[in-house]
């Protein structure tokens, strides 16, 4: 691999992370090639993303079910777990939380993830994705709080139901995302 030119592209300090991990297992953040190298020669076999490190202004974690149903909730990944999700959280403006949706309904879409958490850290009016292959997310009320607690409960017992009285028997009910539905039809990506 032309690990210059990825380093070039990612700069550091960069994160490297699981694709698909939780609680910040095997999280390695980096500030040369050396950190790593050191850290891709302890993960194994572990499939692992780089990623740039993202001087945030804000950060959310935003609920999303069905590819429909969208929550979003203020979370300071910087603060202690307990403190995280933010209680009492300001508005979020009209334009950031438009911006915000459509960005999330976006990649559930393109992954077909019917039951996810993106995390979005906003960077100069940007919304960068930082963790976003969540299938299986927190959603424990000590956690969470009661708030978000309660629209993740509701919401997908609402989704089980609709998706029960939409189930047609004697077929294939699955979903795909568009990433794979357009690479299975040799067909690019569409934006």
């Amino acid at each position: 691999m032309d690990w210059d030119s990825i380093f070039d592209y990612v700069g550091f300090p960069a994160f490297f992370k699981p694709f698909a991990g939780g609680g910040w297992k095997n999280v390695y953040r980096l500030e040369d090639p050396d950190d790593f190298f050191k850290a891709y020669n302890e993960t194994g076999q572990l499939v692992m993303m780089l990623q740039e490190e993202i001087d945030f202004t804000e950060y959310f974690r935003i609920y999303c079910l069905d590819r429909s149903d969208v929550h979003i909730m203020r979370y300071a990944p910087k603060e202690p777990h307990h403190k995280r999700y933010v209680q009492n959280p300001k508005l979020i403006e009209r334009d950031l939380l438009v911006k915000l949706t459509e960005t999330v309904l976006s990649i559930n879409f393109a992954l077909g993830y019917d039951f996810n958490t993106v995390e979005l850290a906003m960077k100069d009016g940007v919304p960068y994705a930082i963790d976003f292959c969540n299938p299986a997310p927190d959603a424990e009320v000590t956690s969470v709080g009661k708030e978000n607690f309660e629209w993740i409960v509701e919401s997908a017992s609402t989704m089980a139901i609709r998706r029960a009285k939409q189930h047609k028997p004697n077929q294939n009910n699955l979903t795909w995302g568009s990433f794979i539905t357009q690479f299975a039809n040799n067909k690019g990506l569409a934006y």
